[in-house]
């Protein structure tokens, strides 16, 4: 039919002169106004404030689906699913959530592994493409997720699995018969054709450069896009991908599903140069700031010097778009960032503090909102907590509202106005909106009196808010005196009646 269809607009461009689209444009010209287009489609992300509910450990609201379930074994299925994260839709949007990453739902390994006792709870390890896991509930209550979802104004990224299969997956049916490599586990982990060609501990490896295998990978999830009706994709273990499947994975995504799908990657490395090949190479809207993630518990779980975050955005030149980064403290794959700051909840509220206000995307673990601790996985796969810190989830709350009635905290460029040991400022400034943010990351109250950038529009006299404390602050000669707290955050944004 596509080809019928184009042999039919080609005659009418020979007979009758109409235009086709892009036909006579040079190439990199095409590609180059293609890449803009999809840079422009993806900006409104920005305003987005990503929710990962990891749906075995959040929430059980089916009973009825409860097989292998024993919540006192940390590597056993505990129970959560698709109607308990329904059940708690109001929730997630009363805390200013607006975008959920949901952990894979296609039908994982049922049995326990013998040699280590671990199972399948966590959804990566996949024996059937086409099939939603029956632990988590049917294909109708998926469906019904995305719509209630969508209708409460939220979108929905599902976590995909390219990379490999599990355990149980029929690897020597005839369908899949050459599917895989055969060269046992890694070897060398810091061998980048051993991440990319080697098993993750014995699961069936991907053969992702052959061309029946790619199209299986795209053909499953971009048809499960479909189906769900999915606002994007959060992408598992890059590193052990070739870039020339995610460009091709990501490309196919854009154009079946439109510029403004998010394919959002992991790829857990320190390095911003590697990051940026991914971004850059494999087309990749969004990945998760791992480089930032490793700072930030530096900084605040553990003590360093502030001047260590200007050292990390000053990195930010390295990537194609550094405000496409998604910012995090913690997630299912490494400690929680309380776990790591000594259950110290004034270090998780000003790290908190510093991830919804700089560039980016930022993402939420279940749970920090309430203060869930955790160590190394398992650990870090704690059920969810009901309750268990009200004071922290009001103060997220708060968090997400000042970041939701910014524009300069969600799209601004991020500049840089002090750093020392203790204290580190930046002004987050948009078109027509400037915020202030000044983190003080001493035990002991500090005062700085912080030049304005000369880019800032703000004038004399024009006074601040701190939107999380309501106290102001007033600017002269092109400055502002600022007091913070042991481990305070103050959020300045122009008080609305005197803003410019």
């Amino acid at each position: 039919m596509k080809h019928r269809l184009l042999l039919s607009l080609m005659t009418c461009a020979t007979l009758v002169g109409c235009a086709l689209p892009g036909v006579g444009i040079p190439n990199a010209q095409r590609a180059g106004s293609e890449v803009q287009a999809q840079q422009r489609a993806i900006q409104p992300w920005k305003d987005e404030v990503v929710y990962f509910a990891f749906l075995d450990r959040f929430n059980n609201g089916d009973r009825t689906n409860d097989f292998n379930v024993d919540r006192s074994n940390p590597t056993a299925y505990h129970g959560g699913d698709l109607q308990g994260l329904i059940d708690k839709l109001d929730y997630l949007a009363d805390l200013g959530v607006t975008t959920l990453w949901i952990s894979p739902v296609l039908d994982n390994d049922d049995d326990q592994l013998e040699k280590t006792g671990l199972w399948g709870y966590h959804g990566y390890w996949t024996k059937d493409f086409a099939k939603i896991d029956e632990h988590l509930g049917s294909l109708e209550k998926a469906k019904e997720l995305t719509t209630k979802a969508h209708r409460k104004g939220m979108k929905v990224l599902l976590d995909v699995v390219c990379n490999q299969a599990g355990y149980a997956f029929p690897k020597q049916a005839p369908a899949y018969r050459g599917f895989f490599h055969e060269h046992g586990d890694i070897q060398n982990w810091d061998d980048p054709w051993w991440c990319e060609n080697g098993s993750l501990f014995g699961l069936p490896d991907f053969a992702q450069e052959k061309p029946e295998v790619s199209k299986f990978l795209i053909d499953t999830y971009l048809g499960w896009a479909k189906t769900l009706d999915l606002d994007g994709f959060r992408i598992d273990a890059l590193k052990h991908v070739p870039k020339s499947f995610w460009k091709q994975f990501n490309t196919s995504a854009h154009h079946d599903r439109g510029a403004g799908f998010m394919t959002l990657g992991e790829i857990l490395h320190g390095d911003p140069n590697v990051m940026a090949s991914y971004q850059r190479e494999g087309k990749f809207d969004s990945l998760f700031d791992f480089p930032l993630y490793y700072t930030l518990t530096d900084v605040f779980a553990k003590g360093a010097s502030m001047r260590r975050l200007g050292d990390r955005f000053a990195q930010d030149s390295l990537y194609p778009d550094a405000s496409m980064l998604s910012p995090f403290l913690d997630n299912h794959d490494v400690p929680r960032f309380l776990s790591q700051a000594g259950g110290d909840v004034s270090k998780l509220k000003l790290a908190l503090a510093c991830v919804l206000t700089v560039r980016g995307m930022p993402t939420l673990y279940y749970g920090t909102e309430v203060a869930l601790g955790g160590g190394a996985e398992p650990d870090n796969r704690r059920d969810m907590t009901w309750g268990a810190n009200e004071a922290m989830r009001r103060y997220t709350q708060q968090l997400l509202s000042i970041r939701k009635g910014s524009t300069a905290l969600r799209r601004g460029r991020q500049l840089e106005m002090w750093q020392d040991d203790q204290v580190y400022a930046y002004l987050r400034q948009a078109a027509d909106d400037e915020a202030v943010v000044a983190l003080n990351n001493d035990s002991h109250a500090q005062h700085r009196k912080i030049p304005l950038r000369a880019e800032s529009t703000l004038k004399d006299g024009t006074v601040l808010v701190d939107r999380l404390t309501g106290e102001r602050v007033t600017v002269a000669n092109r400055a502002i005196q600022v007091s913070l707290d042991g481990k305070q955050a103050r959020i300045f944004c122009p008080e609305p009646a005197r803003r410019k």
